[in-house]
């Protein structure tokens, strides 16, 4: 089962714990609830994996601008 940690620590983000979890529910994960999110989790790892990608091709692209800072 997978969960995004930007599921439960997005922006405006209420977790809820459901109890007593379901008998399907594994006995190591918790069973929750997530609303009020301003962004769904989705939309996050998007972005944030974008960001990632256009990071490593433009200091692959220009190697010593990393080390300006």
């Amino acid at each position: 089962m997978h969960r995004s940690w930007w599921m439960e620590n997005g922006p405006g983000c209420t977790v809820t714990s459901v109890t007593p979890a379901p008998d399907w529910a594994p006995e190591d994960h918790r069973y929750i609830t997530v609303s009020g999110c301003f962004l769904e989790y989705q939309y996050i790892e998007v972005a944030h994996s974008s960001l990632q990608i256009f990071l490593a091709v433009s200091i692959y692209r220009y190697p010593h601008s990393c080390c300006l800072f």
